[in-house]
């Protein structure tokens, strides 16, 4: 059964990775993936990624902001369901409502971008610290997702750090 009420990127928290300690430590951003994915969950995922979700992008609020953003799904414009048929767009207007399939979704979702700060201790023996903070790049909100799996989904891939 959907959610009675519209999701929110924003009200997930986004997780964030550790300072960097020391500049000769390697981070750990290789995402190995099972090779090993049986021909049916491989279909199944497919299928759940190209299921219609309606969305909205809300307005950011600074003073001269994007009216539309550009998105795009493994080098094709992002598709939204209008007049009937999927229309491929490329650019989403901001509060508009969409429809848009979850593959688009997935991409604005995981749309992050991180700040670095560097903070510096002590004269004698410096202890630089490298801080990350990681923020959403697009606000959405999530109006209709049929799937009982969705709201769990968008959560995952808003917490996700990569």
């Amino acid at each position: 059964m959907p959610p009675r009420q519209e999701q929110h990127n924003l009200d997930t928290k986004t997780e964030q990775r550790p300072p960097i300690l020391d500049q000769r430590e390697e981070g750990d951003d290789i995402i190995l993936v099972d090779p090993d994915l049986a021909a049916k969950d491989y279909l199944d995922d497919l299928a759940f990624m190209t299921e219609p979700v309606t969305i909205r992008l809300q307005p950011s609020t600074d003073k001269n902001a994007a009216t539309a953003f550009p998105v795009w799904v493994n080098g094709k414009p992002a598709e939204t369901f209008w007049n009937g048929k999927w229309t491929e767009t490329g650019w989403l207007p901001v509060s508009k409502t969409l429809v848009v399939r979850r593959s688009v979704l997935e991409v604005i979702l995981r749309a992050k971008i991180d700040t670095v700060n560097t903070q510096m201790q002590g004269a004698d023996e410096p202890d630089n610290r490298i801080l990350r903070f990681t923020t959403p790049i697009h606000s959405v909100s999530i109006l209709e997702d049929r799937n009982p799996k969705g709201p769990a989904w968008v959560s995952e891939m808003t917490r996700r750090n990569y």
